[in-house]
């Protein structure tokens, strides 16, 4: 071990850690960490880990550029590369022409060198500041520009404008690139590192949250997130001295919490170590069905997980703004995979009042014991004030826990005291008395969720934003679809909706042998669908006419699935093996038996 290399990566999104991580398995003289952090979480975050015995950092473009003037071991930039560029350029090409590339000179360049070797006529603006980037993009859209490619920080910004976007990634060659250099450079600047550090003193492996500041109250370490911290520094400025031993309790988004101020010095300088003590909202065993989750984590997902906002249609949006200031309950409804969770997400981060906790309690997990903890007085989820409910999968109650649940809301007023929330499965269940219970005893905002049949229009960019999500998620270079793949995807229903959706796009990207998805691999995909959709809808029916005492077995149910599809291919065992991905002799047994 102790020729191993040890690197830290601080990944501005999730999908760079995903690649980091893939790519770092191919140097087996390294060990990589790799954590996901942006701008100034990004610094915050190397300037707590970097002292852990690493002996280089490799980051993207601002962070890597905010690290590097706090941090004093190499910084490496994983920078896009010119093929990055051409790549997301030829990505377009599925979905349109009248697009724009818009960054920072490290993009922007490399996109004139190619537009002038490659001929190409691309709309290319250079940004040297945020405002100049909210001014660029706000140019675009009055002029009706379909697509915008760009980095994190403009596409975040793209997307608080309801701009398309292709975010421009660094690619596998240009992480492979990156992690060499820092390879050689270490190899040839690597010594002892520092073994004592302002950190270690103040603590080293204790559970505990802190905050440790200098005498001119700059922060040096944390472990909050940073709201919290600013709220922190603030009061303690507030206050006439701060030294030795302090005592103070302060209030937090509804939280009290003691705050213990401790000073030490080292190497001459004085530092505060601050110890919070929390009383916050009791956390549930998961096994509960019942999940806390507060405005920076939720604020979080929509920030850093590609394509999270955009499964959320333009009309759904323009909903939820039009409801928001009437209600104060949801109905999130629509057929299974239509993003209603990512509804229920926006709908809690759109309104200023309950915004302590986003509480998620899946109904499908509802039992005794779980009921027993929802109306706890003491700890329950539904004692507290200010917070968003979420009650997912509504439908899967029956009538009495239904009856039973909305008399608790209102016995208890948590209209009033919280925002309500439901998710609603439309296809689960043909039964409409829930939605009666419901209506008839809560006023609430309906919300729907359209399924994918309804956004046909849509889904030529959906699809290319999905390929371009599952290729950085998987490593892969795959430009795009050929004509008939594409179109021959966009006809198909897709009933599974999204979740089906971005399934069948990785499959295809994984199997994909060329740098273009093929029209036989989509035509083979979806026949491949259709019959499992097919088989799963008559199995209840087949399986129900058996003699009800007879409990059939895995093998009764996968022999059933075998039958019909053999049926749907005329006997043709030789395709049905290739269908249902089993060999011939595994196909013969079922039959045999």
């Amino acid at each position: 071990m102790s020729n191993q290399i040890k690197i830290l990566g601080i990944a501005p999104y999730e999908a760079l850690n995903q690649s980091m991580n893939a790519v770092g398995e191919q140097f087996p003289n390294i060990t990589l960490d790799v954590f996901t952090a942006d701008l100034e979480e990004g610094k915050l975050l190397a300037m707590q880990l970097y002292q852990n015995g690493y002996d280089a950092i490799i980051s993207r473009g601002g962070t890597a550029k905010l690290i590097k003037e706090v941090i004093d071991i190499p910084v490496f930039d994983v920078s896009i590369s010119i093929y990055d560029i051409l790549k997301s350029i030829h990505l377009t090409e599925n979905y349109t022409d009248n697009f724009a590339i818009v960054g920072y000179a490290s993009i922007t360049e490399k996109a004139h060198l190619i537009c002038d070797i490659m001929g190409y006529r691309i709309e290319i603006l250079t940004i040297t500041n945020d405002n100049e980037a909210n001014q660029f993009l706000d140019d675009l859209a009055s002029q009706s520009y379909e697509l915008i490619l760009c980095d994190v920080i403009t596409n975040q910004l793209a997307l608080s404008k309801s701009l398309n976007t292709i975010l421009i990634t660094s690619g596998v060659e240009s992480i492979k690139l990156t992690l060499s250099e820092a390879i050689n450079t270490v190899e040839y600047l690597k010594k002892i590192q520092h073994k004592k550090s302002l950190l270690e003193h103040s603590f080293n492996s204790q559970n505990q949250q802190v905050v440790i500041f200098d005498h001119q109250f700059n922060v040096h370490y944390t472990n909050i997130s940073h709201s919290f911290e600013q709220f922190l520094i603030k009061y303690l400025r507030s206050k006439k001295t701060v030294n030795q031993s302090n005592q103070y309790f302060v209030t937090y988004q509804n939280l009290s919490f003691k705050i213990q101020i401790e000073q030490f010095t080292i190497d001459q300088s004085i530092f505060f170590s601050c110890f919070i003590y929390e009383q916050s909202i009791p956390q549930p065993n998961s096994k509960l069905g019942v999940k806390y989750q507060n405005h920076d984590t939720i604020s979080e997902i929509f920030t850093t997980q590609l394509l999270f906002k955009q499964f959320i249609s333009d009309t759904t949006s323009e909903d939820i703004k039009k409801a928001i200031p009437y209600y104060h309950s949801f109905l999130v409804f629509g057929e299974s995979g239509t993003a209603k969770r990512n509804i229920a997400y926006h709908i809690y981060l759109n309104q200023e009042l309950n915004t302590n906790y986003l509480i998620t309690i899946d109904c499908k997990l509802m039992n005794d014991k779980l009921w027993r903890y929802l109306v706890n007085p003491d700890s329950g989820p539904l004692v507290h004030l200010n917070n968003t409910i979420l009650f997912e999968n509504i439908e899967q109650l029956n009538n009495t826990d239904l009856e039973r649940l909305t008399s608790l809301i209102k016995e208890m007023n948590l209209i009033q005291t919280n925002q309500i929330i439901f998710t609603y499965n439309s296809k689960a269940t043909n039964d409409t008395s829930k939605l009666q219970i419901l209506s008839q005893t809560l006023d609430f905002a309906n919300i729907y969720a359209p399924s994918i049949r309804e956004r046909k229009s849509e889904l030529s960019i959906l699809a290319t934003r999905i390929l371009n999500k599952v290729n950085i998620e998987c490593g892969r270079e795959i430009i795009g679809f050929d004509p008939n793949a594409l179109q021959t995807l966009i006809s198909y229903d897709w009933p599974g909706n999204f979740n089906q959706l971005q399934s069948a796009i990785k499959e295809l990207v994984i199997n994909s042998n060329s740098h273009y998805i093929s029209s036989q691999q989509v035509s083979d995909l979806i026949n491949r669908e259709e019959i499992i959709n097919k088989v799963s809808m008559v199995q209840l029916s087949t399986f129900h006419s058996m003699n009800q005492s007879t409990q059939p077995t895995l093998f009764d149910y996968t022999r059933e699935i075998i039958l019909n599809v053999l049926e749907q291919n005329n006997g043709n065992q030789t395709k049905t093996a290739q269908q249902l991905n089993i060999s011939r002799t595994t196909l013969w047994r079922y039959l045999k038996e």
